[in-house]
């Protein structure tokens, strides 16, 4: 990880989340220790809030619909048939039915919220993903489903697009001649490609 992308916030705030509610090699979590000697000296209010957060989790989601008084319905689809009334403002007015997202929600009452980090991960993980949770079979990601889902979309930030590559005659030439092609035959005029990230 380079610089550049130490300082772009919602990176950081990816590692954030990662390094306070996913367990480590000994199974601790750092918001449990937060939970454990931090939590009395918040108001009661906060102190359920605290707690609704330590119960939170990351699942891959499709917007379903709006919700008929605020947010939207989400369909999770690690779990079948298992449907989230969100209330995010921001998601509200930006995600169009059927777009699928990944992110952490916790339960706030009649409805959940999540901690504002959405990410829209790449077709082949969400699918590696469902079909193994519908099968009850591990994930097939090296940790926890929310470091693969911001690792994937860290990885996606940081490439560089390069919208149309000039591929050089010389490039092409060269092991044509190489091959043996006759010194008068014509090459082909090289072509512009395109590149892009996956």
């Amino acid at each position: 990880m380079d610089n550049a992308q130490l300082e772009d916030d919602t990176i950081f705030d990816m590692l954030c989340d990662v390094a306070l509610f996913e367990p480590n090699q000994r199974g601790r979590r750092v918001f449990d220790s937060f939970l454990r000697d931090r939590l009395a000296a918040l108001d009661p209010t906060e102190q359920d809030v605290a707690r609704r957060m330590g119960d939170a989790f990351v699942s891959i989601f499709r917007v379903a619909e709006r919700h008929a008084q605020a947010g939207l319905w989400l369909e999770d689809l690690m779990a079948a048939g298992r449907r989230f009334w969100l209330v995010d403002e921001g998601i509200e007015a930006s995600a169009p039915q059927g777009l699928v997202i990944g992110m952490r929600l916790f339960e706030a009452g009649p409805f959940h919220a999540g901690f504002g980090i959405i990410v829209e991960p790449r077709e082949d993980l969400v699918a590696f993903c469902t079909r193994a949770a519908a099968r009850g079979d591990r994930l097939p990601i090296r940790h926890s489903l929310a470091a693969a889902l911001y690792a994937d979309d860290i990885q996606a930030r940081s490439l560089t697009v390069v919208e149309e590559v000039d591929i050089p005659e010389a490039v092409v030439e060269a092991p044509m001649r190489e091959a043996g092609a006759p010194q008068d035959t014509p090459m082909a005029r090289p072509r512009r490609g395109r590149r892009q990230p996956k």
